[in-house]
């Protein structure tokens, strides 16, 4: 009875605190906790009165007064509960309000929310379902009659002619829109996305917009599957793989590179992450050369001001039939493999591609050698003409002989200089004195860093070999590339000296070229170039073995044919050095080579050793002769006759 007793009070005494606590203190949370203290409060009192109650061994006058107790504690728990009940439908109802008053505050400049007109488009179905049904079908305002009509103002084409063959009524609008979904429901139309997916576009060079654009396509496809309810979860190999063979070597390689666990199957999910951040870096990269890049100065006109302007006429021609063979007049076969040609004796051949106007070095029409932007040359002489032409009348490339690395450095000298020197040892053979010849066996060479260039112009671009050395002062350009792409020059007149301060080659014309990469199409440089009529031997001196090239699967070459023994067309200078040279730097490759990381690719540096040893003989001749002495004054007095043009040239 005790118990009972005190649970009583307690429930009266709970009443009474929450009755003297002022109402702005109150909270809904804090009314929620109150309730299922004083419902638990509540409960005990309850069980405790039953068991009273149940007892016989209490008297009729305790009974009595325990009801009376179990009346009062019960009226008290009532009245609290009803009371904390109102207070927090009040707090419930005043931040509904407050919702209701932001949400009318933020929609008044809103334009109303509507959905497009559907045409019967399978692909636009899902949106246009997904809009009517939020918009008129869940609208609770309109009859079905109503959502009819707007259905039919909704559709176009043969979704309204379904629509329309039922009664505007209210029983007409389920059916009608019954029809529409079976209509345009159809799980078949993944043929086209698959379509779309299995077609994609193959991107040639890296660019940020296609990158894009591949991605977005991509994501487009697994979108519209999904919205189908296409289980697309397993795919990831599949879309990798498609996505792979659309981009271009440089990118694929940069992928592969991010790649951790090379065994594992990559996901879609990480390739569709690399992909956003290598368009976000190009863009960023084309925002920064295009802020820095400086215009080209004009090249100047190399016309002589007392000739005037050749006018050009253009010519159209329609229904001109073009032979791949010029000789055979088909299109069965090209110009080098037609047996009729084959038969010519090579003198014929020329005189055949002469009086077609055809090009002696690729054989195509349309063009000139000088203006052929081919980059192979005779195999037998390297010379300017293609190797169905070589006679034994064309001399062959004069090659020098090599000078061991640990002698000296190739002493350049000019073509003039070389054939008067043949020309005086015929004529005063028994004038000269001859030193005798040197010997030496090397088994080990240098290898230069050289890297396959573009040089824009006009529109196109040309390969050349180039060698980075940051060792010249200037750049420099053979006048045979510069001749093959046609380049505006300039008069400029400087000597080039060696290394023991001796004039080796003096220029009289400059070039101002564009340079670009192949394998960063966003970078372009402006540089000034020294035409020479020969820059160096062919690179490199010493022959490597092609097996080296399986040393490097992770590096982009700027010359995959580095091993290779051929000629070089630039040398990239100190002037320029700094802006093509990144911070990419690997030591001890092979062992005793250098991989610098250029804007061109990867350049090889270094020591290495040739698999074979290669004998070189070094040579040194004397001439003696007063002619040879006379020739010396007047060819280092030879002033450049500059000529003045006054205000009007």
């Amino acid at each position: 009875m005790e118990t009972f007793i005190r649970l009583a009070e307690s429930v009266i005494e709970f009443e009474s605190d929450y009755s003297s606590t002022p109402a702005a203190e109150q909270n809904k949370h804090g009314l929620a906790i109150q309730q299922d203290e004083l419902k638990a409060l509540w409960e005990k009192t309850k069980v405790a009165y039953d068991a009273i109650i149940n007892n016989e061994g209490i008297s009729k006058d305790d009974i009595k007064a325990i009801r009376r107790k179990h009346k009062g504690s019960f009226s008290s728990y009532v009245k609290c509960m009803s009371a904390m009940a109102s207070q927090s439908d009040t707090l419930v109802n005043a931040e509904k309000d407050v919702q209701d008053q932001s949400v009318r505050e933020h929609n008044i400049h809103l334009p109303p929310c509507d959905t497009d007109v559907f045409k019967g488009d399978y692909l636009s179905w899902p949106a246009f379902r997904d809009m009517f049904t939020a918009i008129y079908i869940l609208n609770k305002r309109l009859t079905p009659v109503e959502k009819l009509f707007h259905l039919n103002q909704k559709t176009q084409g043969e979704a309204k002619d379904i629509v329309r063959k039922c009664p505007l009524t209210n029983e007409g609008f389920q059916t009608a829109w019954n029809n529409l979904c079976e209509s345009y429901e159809n799980k078949r139309i993944i043929n086209k996305q698959l379509k779309i997916l299995f077609n994609l576009i193959s991107i040639d060079s890296e660019c940020g917009s296609s990158l894009k654009k591949l991605q977005r396509d991509i994501n487009n496809c697994l979108s519209a599957l999904k919205s189908h309810n296409i289980d697309i979860s397993n795919w990831d190999a599949i879309i990798v793989y498609l996505c792979s063979t659309k981009l271009p070597d440089c990118t694929l390689a940069l992928w592969e590179q991010t790649i951790d666990h090379k065994k594992d199957l990559p996901k879609w999910e990480d390739l569709d992450k690399f992909l956003s951040n290598r368009f976000q870096t190009l863009e960023t990269m084309s925002g920064i050369k295009g802020t820095k890049s400086v215009k080209a100065s004009k090249p100047q006109n190399t016309r002589h001001p007392s000739e005037a302007p050749t006018k050009r006429l253009g010519a159209f021609q329609t229904n001109v039939t073009k032979y791949t063979c010029k000789m055979c007049q088909t299109n069965e076969h090209k110009l080098r493999r037609c047996s009729h040609f084959l038969k010519l004796t090579p003198t014929e051949r020329i005189e055949f591609l002469k009086s077609n106007n055809a090009c002696l070095n690729c054989l195509s029409s349309g063009h000139t050698v000088s203006r052929c932007t081919s980059p192979f040359n005779c195999g037998t002489c390297h010379s300017r003409h293609h190797s169905l032409l070589h006679t034994q009348t064309i001399p062959p490339k004069a090659t020098l002989p090599q000078t061991p690395p640990s002698s000296a450095k190739d002493v350049a000298s000019t073509s003039k200089q070389a054939a008067a020197r043949r020309n005086f040892n015929k004529t005063n053979s028994g004038k000269s004195k001859n030193v005798k010849s040197n010997y030496v066996n090397m088994n080990s060479g240098v290898l230069l860093g050289t890297a396959r260039v573009n040089i824009h112009l006009n529109g196109t671009d040309f390969s050349a070999r180039a060698l980075i050395d940051s060792g010249s002062e200037c750049s420099f350009i053979t006048e045979r590339l510069k001749r093959r792409i046609n380049l505006p020059s300039k008069n400029m007149y400087a000597k080039v000296s060696g290394i023991t301060n001796s004039t080796s080659a003096q220029v009289k014309e400059a070039c101002n070229i564009e340079l670009r990469s192949p394998v960063d199409l966003l970078f372009s440089l402006h540089a000034t170039v020294l035409v020479l009529t020969k820059l160096t031997g062919n690179l490199p001196s010493c022959h490597i073995s092609a097996m080296t090239m399986q040393a490097f699967p992770d590096l982009i070459l700027a010359d995959k044919r580095f091993y290779v023994n051929e000629e070089v067309d630039l040398v990239l200078g100190g002037d320029i050095y700094p802006q093509i040279i990144l911070c990419g730097l690997k030591k001890n490759v092979l062992s005793t080579l250098l991989a610098q990381e250029t804007v061109f690719g990867w350049i090889l540096t270094g020591c290495t050793e040739a698999p074979n040893p290669t004998n070189n003989i070094v040579s040194y001749h004397s001439e003696v002769a007063l002619d040879k002495q006379l020739t010396a004054f007047w060819e280092l007095e030879d002033i450049p006759k500059n000529k003045n043009l006054n205000e009007d040239d």
